[in-house]
């Protein structure tokens, strides 16, 4: 009889230890929603205040040195001079656009990312990363697909998480010296800001590719033209090269993550299919909140289980009131210009590697980050 006490005594406990779990995560995605809706009728301006502030307090410190971060790329045979906040480059002078919010998105090839994995360099690797940049100048959004396989400095932990050196090699596996959750992620952004001469990134949100299709789940799929041919797990193809087709969760899921690795530079073809998805799942995101202001925050509870971020509620508040109306098209997807080497022509590593072309970095970074100063 006692045996059985503690067992009912311990069923009680689960019950009620679930019971605490859903309440917690009803109340973060109520309070979600409650602050969207607010604000969509004119409320929680304290809230959106605090969020704006907070994404924009780092840029602070950047934009003071700007010069200071930028001639790095002087050894590509381009002269500059700086002044405090400003650049100058081929005879004219810009200054870092301090209005500008960043946030890097993270696809990581490993499952249960929001777990960590309590050993180091098992972090799973970042096989998508994506740049979203807001300006509230003209009210643009612009996308920013990297290259999983550019070569760019990369910091080496060992088994302890003890840091050892930092070597040249594909920015994709920095994601991997971590514990897969937070540190991992805040490894990552470092290579990216390296990769871009210190931008301040002011957010950051890493998903398991799982998540993929129960976020297409709940805007009905997506229509696109299928760029090549796509196979399962099973090596099947599930898709044809040339159909306009409408995607479900798992058909995107495999569009988005299929790669073959006996195809050299596969992985640049998986990026192409990843830059479309999401340009076409961002135009649908937008036009369906148009119509009903909670969809941000469904799909943020979608992936909530299974994902990493440092984005607060007063910062997505702030967001969802200022850029649910910027404009975004095909053309806000900007391509980082570079040389490819396939792992078949690479005989040190036998891996695929992508060299970015620093000069064409440069323009582009100043053409997404900075405006021209006028000095008449």
């Amino acid at each position: 009889m006692k045996c059985r006490k503690n067992n009912i005594g311990k069923n009680q406990y689960q019950k009620e230890k679930r019971l605490r779990s859903r309440m917690r995560r009803l109340m973060i995605v109520s309070g979600w929603i409650l602050c969207v809706a607010a604000f969509a009728a004119g409320g929680l301006i304290v809230l959106g205040v605090s969020g704006k502030y907070n994404l924009r307090k780092q840029t602070i410190s950047y934009a003071a040195g700007t010069g200071r971060s930028m001639p790095a790329v002087a050894a590509a045979g381009i002269e500059e001079d700086w002044e405090e906040g400003q650049i100058r480059y081929q005879g004219r002078k810009y200054r870092y656009n301090e209005d500008v919010l960043t946030f890097l998105f993270m696809g990581i090839d490993k499952e249960n990312t929001a777990e960590t994995s309590g050993e180091y360099a098992d972090g799973g690797q970042a096989d998508a990363l994506f740049l979203f940049v807001l300006n509230p100048h003209d009210e643009t959004m612009t996308l920013i697909p990297i290259n999983r396989s550019t070569m760019t400095d990369i910091d080496v932990y060992d088994a302890q998480g003890n840091y050892e050196d930092t070597v040249t090699a594909q920015i994709c596996v920095q994601h991997g010296f971590g514990d897969g959750g937070r540190e991992s992620c805040e490894y990552q952004i470092k290579a990216v800001r390296n990769l871009f001469y210190g931008i301040p990134i002011h957010g950051y949100l890493s998903v398991d590719m799982d998540v993929i299709s129960k976020v297409v789940e709940l805007v009905d799929g997506i229509d696109l033209e299928i760029m090549e041919d796509i196979r399962n797990g099973q090596r099947e193809v599930i898709l044809n090269k040339g159909e306009q087709a409408h995607l479900n969760g798992e058909q995107v899921y495999w569009y988005v993550r299929d790669r073959d690795n006996d195809v050299e530079l596969s992985a640049e073809n998986r990026l192409a299919r990843q830059r479309q998805f999401l340009t076409k799942f961002i135009d649908k995101v937008k036009q369906m909140t148009k119509r009903d202001i909670t969809v941000p925050i469904r799909i943020y509870d979608a992936v909530l289980d299974k994902s990493v971020t440092d984005i607060t509620v007063d910062e997505v508040t702030y967001l969802a009131a200022t850029a649910g109306g910027y404009h975004f098209d095909d053309k806000q997807v900007v391509t980082i210009p570079g040389r490819s080497v396939s792992g078949e022509e690479n005989e040190n590593s036998g891996y695929d590697e992508f060299y970015v072309d620093e000069t064409a970095l440069y323009e582009l970074i100043l053409t997404v980050f900075y405006e021209p100063v006028d000095e008449g």
